[in-house]
């Protein structure tokens, strides 16, 4: 729910942060973030404006939200599933409140604790909070990510967003590329925090808080992700229970609302589980929402889903779409999702979230769930990782002789056995060093072409390299908050959709890193405990078959599709970053059947970037920082 922004004054005589038409264009620039209210605060040092998704309180909740002296003034964008609790606490202190808006408690919350309020929080958010008295302001991200904020210092003044084209709207950033951001978009296909595809504009990273004050401006961790501590003491039916009594908690937390409240379906066992705790804690039936594409074969999920919504009784819809025949728009989703990503799956998620806005304004959903209980085929290729290195290195070096000269997918196998830990696994088949020397050119080629390799690097840390715990360790870092929480949160909100994921609740987070790891994967069987968890709520057939995934496995499909529409356009005008004659070889190799898709749409996805969402969000003129 909602976009906040602003900007910050750092120092020297107070005035106004920001013209009021710059603070209106730039909340105003994230409307589908907020269609329901638009707030606007300004004072000497200080602009704060929040767009409003009216979902608790929806009459008296308008941001944003002051103390009872005007002395504190709080915004957010997301959801705080204990702020009844915190408001109880806090009304026994003597803080009176006008509402029973969640966002009401942050500024009586920091007046009380100071910075550590945002460690009190049980939810999804980006706050921003003003202390008048001090000159100082506090912005916090959520510990899992699932909300975004952008930040940038331009001269004296430090300014924030929920997007980064209401960063833009300021007309105070300097539109130059980051091309360490983009070298590792090349390979990963997302841009990993805390950079952005633009030089001196920054994701605040999970878990972090931004302190401004008249001297400094400084990033503080107040949440780490956990590192794995398997508690080997509980029996796997133990583990089962302790899930699942969790998950249904966190499931009860998200069902606060005042508005109609569902739930994306895609007929897979996470999004499953969550609608049947959802059945049997609602009076009502669970309206549930469902996308399959025609051409995904195996992919189209929508029997499955339609099977669960009968079997707990939901009201289901559906959609069903092909992208041999709707016309998709490029610069659109781009604009969308604010930065390039190259995950195909948001094609399905915008679709779905219009769908479920036409019923109800909050929908629940089973992200995150492969990234803590190990749900992907990578997972599966780490655990086999570590019975691997168990073998005698004889016995090693011949299997990978072997496997190398046989089929792709046994060599890309032999690959990833091969790799030395996990960091070098994670980039194993992303980007052929090769190809990338052939691709670049210009800023992009004088680099060293190791950005990705930083930035897995970064999220390991000391981590132990044992293949299956580290590799979930590094994907609820990096894949799951700049690729998936990413796009969920950019096409939900692009409908005005507010989505909430439960299993990203930070207790059932902590708790997921004391599983075992051979409770998750199993002798190859992913999702091991969820799947025991699962067993009499979900019907067997959903927890029995092989994992899904959401559009990707037609990635090439998909791509040939568009080769005769805007994509080939996007493509043959390649920016000075790309090789023209690289990228026709790439081309040319994909009609031959060679199966390009992957690389073919980071250049896609990253071209229309350059060539549509830069010029649209920066049409507002470049103005000087005072």
């Amino acid at each position: 729910m909602c976009g906040i922004c602003g900007a910050v004054q750092l120092g020297g005589e107070p005035r106004l942060a920001l013209p009021p038409d710059v603070l209106a264009r730039m909340t105003d620039t994230m409307s589908h973030r907020g269609p329901d209210d638009r707030g606007l605060h300004e004072e000497p040092g200080i602009a704060l404006g929040a767009r409003r998704l009216s979902i608790v309180d929806v009459a008296g909740g308008h941001q944003p939200f002051s103390n009872e002296d005007g002395s504190v003034w709080g915004a957010q964008n997301g959801e705080l599933y204990n702020h009844a609790t915190l408001r109880a606490e806090l009304e026994a202190d003597g803080h009176r409140f006008r509402s029973r808006c969640d966002t009401e408690i942050l500024p009586h919350l920091y007046e009380r604790d100071g910075d550590a309020f945002v460690e009190r929080l049980r939810g999804k958010f980006a706050i921003a909070v003003w202390d008048a008295r001090r000159r100082r302001a506090v912005l916090a991200r959520d510990r899992l990510g699932i909300k975004p904020l952008y930040w940038a210092r331009r001269g004296d003044l430090v300014l924030f967003a929920s997007e980064l084209k209401s960063l833009l709207a300021s007309g105070l950033i300097e539109p130059h590329l980051d091309y360490e951001a983009l070298d590792a978009y090349l390979t990963f296909g997302f841009v990993p925090g805390p950079r952005t595809p633009l030089a001196d504009v920054w994701k605040l990273e999970p878990g972090c808080r931004l302190v401004v004050d008249q001297e400094r401006v400084r990033v503080e961790r107040y949440w780490t992700f956990p590192v794995p501590e398997p508690d080997r003491s509980l029996s796997e039916h133990e583990h089962a229970e302790r899930l699942l009594a969790l998950l249904e908690e966190s499931v009860r937390l998200r069902l606060m609302s005042d508005v109609p409240l569902g739930a994306m379906l895609s007929g897979g066992l996470d999004s499953s589980l969550i609608v049947a705790l959802m059945a049997r804690n609602m009076s009502a039936p669970v309206q549930t929402f469902s996308v399959g594409f025609a051409e995904a074969g195996a992919g189209n999920e929508l029997e499955d889903a339609r099977a669960v919504a009968a079997a707990v009784g939901a009201d289901h819809h559906e959609l069903e779409l092909s992208f041999a025949h709707d016309t998709v728009d490029l610069a659109e989703l781009v604009w969308h999702l604010d930065e390039p990503l190259a995950d195909l799956s948001a094609l399905g998620f915008l679709a779905l979230s219009e769908l479920a806005r036409r019923h109800v304004t909050v929908a629940l959903s089973g992200q995150g769930a492969d990234e803590l209980l190990g749900g992907y085929r990578n997972h599966r290729a780490a655990a086999v990782a570590t019975a691997w290195l168990r073998l005698p290195e004889s016995l090693r070096r011949s299997g990978l002789g072997l496997a190398r000269i046989g089929p792709g997918r046994v060599r890309r196998a032999a690959e990833t056995l091969a790799a030395p830990n996990t960091a070098a696994r994670a980039l194993a088949g992303r980007l052929d060093p090769a190809l990338r020397a052939r691709l670049v050119r210009g800023p992009l080629a004088e680099l060293d072409g190791s950005a990705a390799r930083r930035a897995v690097l970064s999220r390991l840390g000391g981590l132990a390299d044992d293949p299956l715990p580290a590799t979930l360790y590094l994907d609820a870092q990096l894949g799951l908050v700049d690729d998936m929480l990413h796009y969920f949160d950019r096409a939900s909100m692009a409908h005005s959709l507010e989505v909430r994921v439960p299993f990203l609740d930070h207790e059932l987070v902590e708790a997921c890193a004391t599983i075992p790891p051979e409770l998750k994967v199993r002798r190859l069987e992913t999702k091991h405990l969820l799947k025991v968890a699962a067993r009499g709520l979900v019907p067997d057939r959903i927890i029995d078959k092989p994992k899904v995934g959401f559009f990707n496995a037609a990635v090439n499909a998909w791509f040939t599709s568009q080769l005769d529409r805007a994509a080939s356009d996007y493509l043959l005008e390649t920016s000075e970053l790309l090789e023209p004659s690289a990228v026709r070889e790439l081309l040319a190799g994909h009609q031959r059947g060679r199966g390009n898709g992957q690389v073919l749409l980071r250049i896609l996805m990253l071209e229309v970037w350059l060539q549509t969402f830069l010029p649209r969000a920066l049409s507002t003129p470049v103005v000087a920082a005072a």
